[in-house]
């Protein structure tokens, strides 16, 4: 039988971060340990600065491990987060297991971030103040940067992107939690609230990072510090350089779009939810 919450705890907050599990082939070690330098410095990093400490921060890894990237994992999660060891693919199902098994008030909420981005320090905070009982909700917020691994800093909005979290309430039915669909694809697994707030994530494009390209505009070093904290220092530029940079930028923006015409779709939909999101 499962101990009940503390009293008056409405819902437990779960941070939820695949690290290395399967997707074919076993991660290299070299692949690891470029990823474990970016983990420690940014994710890690920013999450251990939160303003908000009331959540639990939960990371996938493959079971198929070697001594000493196990002992790397046991450094750094001390005081941090709970290993999660995975055998085989980590499924949907799989991922909110461990979160069920581990939640115990009548709400959930669950964040997703990757293991080489960054949130804003007060992140966990914005997120919470979006809880209202609600069944399943999913909760967006748009803005963030992008950070180049020569230092330069963009900003770029994600009507979908992958620092989603969901609010659900627990029931009789199994969990369904952040992971159950790519986050691309996530308003075919329920409704979207799209926040307006100053940039709430931060992501790192580097090139052992497939998944992520450079597509916003150019913007200001000095909003890196502003919201997060991170080991990572952006390169500063002039007024000049920077006004240079957001109109070549923006113009291989509007190129992008016009040569993908699909992408009209998004771009609408990253102004409508600026227009239309519920101001955090």
């Amino acid at each position: 039988m499962e101990s009940p919450a503390p009293e008056g705890v409405q819902f437990d907050h779960f941070l939820l971060t695949r690290f290395n599990t399967r997707l074919g082939e076993r991660a290299s070690e070299e692949w690891l340990r470029h990823r474990i330098r970016y983990f420690e410095s940014l994710c890690r990093h920013s999450v251990m600065s939160q303003t908000n400490k009331g959540f639990r921060w939960l990371i996938y890894f493959d079971a198929e491990r070697d001594d000493w990237f196990e002992k790397e994992v046991e450094r750094l999660s001390d005081g941090a987060f709970e290993p999660i060891w995975i055998e085989g693919t980590l499924t949907p199902e799989k991922a909110a297991a461990a979160v069920a098994n581990r939640a115990r008030a009548p709400w959930v909420i669950t964040t997703r971030m990757d293991n080489d981005d960054a949130i804003a320090r007060d992140f966990i905070d914005a997120v919470q103040a979006q809880f209202g009982h609600e069944d399943h909700q999913f909760i967006n917020f748009q803005s963030g940067l992008q950070l180049s691994d020569k230092g330069e800093v963009f900003h770029r909005s994600d009507p979908s992107g992958p620092f989603i979290s969901l609010i659900e309430k627990r029931s009789s039915s199994p969990l369904k939690g952040v992971y159950v669909g790519r986050h691309d694809r996530i308003s075919e697994y329920g409704p979207i609230r799209q926040v307006v707030a100053p940039p709430m994530w931060l992501q790192m494009v580097h090139g052992l990072n497939i998944g992520n390209e450079l597509r916003g505009i150019r913007a200001a070093p000095e909003l890196v510090n502003q919201y997060f904290d991170i080991q990572l220092k952006p390169v500063e530029i002039s007024k000049i350089q920077l006004r240079i940079g957001q109109v070549v930028t923006a113009s291989k923006l509007v190129a992008h779009v016009l040569r993908r015409p699909h992408r009209v779709l998004w771009v609408i939909r990253v102004a409508a939810n600026r227009v239309f999101g519920k101001t955090s």
